[in-house]
């Protein structure tokens, strides 16, 4: 089974399209395939087939280094040259043009292809989480803030990124209450995995940390994802 996860497809503007996620692939080395071949049973030694197949890698490497096509039942390789020449008589220039091998699949390898069965699975989450929230004055881990100073956040995907006004880094009471929202000029750091701001004159209480964003390691996000970390965090 080929497994595969649908996810929002971040490369057309159509609210709800989602693309295929190949994940679970199996990779196999050459050692593996020799493995396999002594399974068929080919009446060949381990060393008989590594040798065979080490041959035929130095051979195709050779045609290819030649500038030669290779055709086979599993693969077709021909070269082929990039880069603009400018008139006729232009000579091939390194920095300019390049030479290209191109791969497509043989019949054999088609064949294959088209008895792949796909099996859709369940998703895995992979949108931004925070692991701990670090009052940088005093040390205290997923507890006490210190409103005026620096906090560290650390975890994934937590970069402030996108034109959603959604956008941002929040504090949440949970007591009930407006949320509020850090000033976009106070976030000193702000990367995937550690994202650092200074907290807002906040109210004493409890609050929830909360990011809101549309960073993706592609194209941002369509739609702002969210994240609140299910901690209560103290102010004094």
């Amino acid at each position: 089974m080929l497994e595969y996860t649908l996810e929002d497809n971040e490369l057309t503007d159509k609210p709800g399209d989602l693309r295929a996620q190949v994940i679970n692939v199996s990779s196999y080395t050459q050692n593996d395939i020799v493995d396999r071949v002594m399974k068929i049973g080919a009446g060949l030694t381990r060393s008989d087939i590594a040798s065979v197949l080490e041959a035929e890698k130095q051979v195709i490497e050779a045609i290819v280094a030649e500038g030669g096509a290779v055709n086979t039942e599993l693969f077709n390789a021909f070269p082929s040259i990039s880069g603009v020449f400018g008139t006729p008589e232009e000579a091939f220039d390194h920095d300019r043009h390049k030479v290209k091998i191109n791969l497509h699949p043989g019949v054999v390898l088609r064949s294959a292809v088209a008895a792949v069965k796909p099996k859709r699975v369940a998703a895995v989450v992979s949108g931004t989480v925070i692991t701990s929230v670090t009052d940088l004055k005093t040390g205290s881990v997923n507890g006490t803030l210190t409103p005026g100073r620096d906090v560290k956040l650390s975890g994934a995907k937590l970069k402030i990124a996108g034109d959603h006004p959604d956008v941002g880094l929040y504090f949440v009471p949970t007591g009930g209450g407006a949320e509020v929202k850090v000033d976009l000029s106070d976030i000193v750091v702000n990367n995937p995995s550690e994202l650092i701001a200074v907290i807002p004159p906040l109210s004493a209480g409890v609050y929830r940390v909360r990011i809101i964003t549309q960073f993706s390691t592609g194209k941002h996000l369509k739609t702002p994802h969210t994240f609140t970390l299910d901690k209560d965090l103290t102010i004094a």
